[in-house]
């Protein structure tokens, strides 16, 4: 490894965690607005956090091809070593997480009712609210595995801003043949048609969708001092530009000119300047953060606990839903910052129990002779 990448690397730190809490407040908030009836409160305010804050996978996206492409940029590549560790890292435990969940859906633990389910949950994420970004995650390094060697001897700046405008095409063509349809095509009259209406229904899954984004994260890997120059120099226009689009999204949807699930379609250009810029404006906030003596050393270790929030979340929110929440009569502002407040430990508690980590401790304890001293009878 190269000397400049010893240590380890703090930048993202920030931007993890705060990823890892958009995706807690939009999911606790989507119950609220869903409950109003039994959990009045501010629709509004519910309803703009949700469409604002929605950017968290882009951020991750993000933040994966930057670490990829920083950690082994110019590195004779262990293969066999780079998927090992993906294994036993996220496949395993994802596997273990979305078995858990299948089982609890289906209130079963017959074997020939869980296959089916459990092997479709596994290849598609679907398991329970967005566990698809795993199989996501996966592709993510599958392309990185691809194209390596070719990004690093010629990804270019010109080439990440002509992705931003192919991404935007893309955006464009769904938006003109599903969203908005401007002409009637029978999608099943042919197998290609039939893919590409798959391809859309399902377009969150797939990196095609993402592709800017973790190139503007591998360029970034690669030049990292002239990214961090580059981000501190644009962090106020691209503030005032990422304000600016969020005052327009909400006095979009609160003065009736897109409904609330039009405002929560991601898949947008707009949607795509405010991410990249909303990027580059907290880049420089995440790095400062991270730098800072007492809370950098907590950002850190929040930051390495992301795939104990991000795959047991959804389990102590349905508890917490189902089961506690209706028997405190306390304000709806007060629950949300309760049950933000909880989940996290919760989650990494339980994630340890399924580490297959912690069960070798325990069973190398359980195993561990006990020691006795002679004494000679002092």
């Amino acid at each position: 490894m190269r000397s400049d990448r010893k240590g380890t690397f703090q930048d993202l730190n920030a931007l993890f965690v705060f990823g890892a809490a958009t995706v807690l407040v939009i999911h606790i908030l989507g119950f609220f607005l869903q409950t109003q009836e039994e959990y009045p409160w501010n629709t509004d305010i519910e309803a703009i956090l949700l469409i604002l804050l929605r950017f968290g996978r882009s951020l991750f996206i993000f933040a994966t091809g930057m670490l990829l492409f920083y950690w082994y940029r110019h590195r004779q590549m262990d293969w066999r070593a780079f998927w090992l560790k993906r294994w036993r890292v996220i496949v395993i435990p994802y596997m273990i997480w979305t078995a858990i969940y299948t089982a609890f859906k289906l209130q079963t633990l017959d074997p020939a009712e869980l296959a089916g389910p459990f092997f479709h949950s596994l290849l598609t994420g679907s398991a329970f609210y967005h566990l698809y970004y795993i199989p996501l995650y996966l592709q993510l390094n599958l392309l990185f595995f691809l194209c390596k060697d070719w990004v690093e001897k010629y990804l270019r700046f010109w080439m990440v801003a002509c992705l931003f405008l192919i991404q935007n095409g893309i955006y464009l063509l769904f938006d003109y043949l599903f969203t908005d349809p401007q002409r009637s095509i029978d999608w099943s009259a042919h197998p290609l048609l039939s893919v590409i209406q798959y391809g859309y229904v399902n377009s969150q899954t797939f990196v095609y969708m993402y592709l800017f984004t973790f190139a503007l994260g591998a360029y970034a890997g690669l030049h990292v001092d002239k990214w961090r120059q580059w981000t501190e120099r644009l962090r106020i226009p691209a503030w005032i530009i990422a304000v600016g689009i969020a005052c327009w999204l909400s006095a979009r949807y609160l003065y009736g000119y897109a409904s609330y699930e039009e405002s929560l379609h991601i898949f947008a250009p707009v949607y795509l300047v405010y991410t990249t810029s909303f990027l580059i404006a907290f880049y420089p906030f995440s790095r400062y953060l991270s730098k800072l003596p007492a809370l950098g050393g907590f950002l850190s270790q929040v930051a390495k606990q992301n795939m104990a929030i991000y795959l047991v979340h959804p389990l102590i929110l349905f508890l917490l839903e189902s089961y506690v929440i209706f028997r405190l009569n306390w304000p709806v502002p007060v629950l949300m910052a309760v049950m933000f407040l909880i989940t996290p430990p919760l989650c990494i508690f339980l994630y340890q129990q399924t580490q297959l980590s912690t069960w070798k401790r325990s069973r190398r304890k359980k195993n561990r002779r006990p020691v006795y001293m002679k004494t000679h009878g002092a």
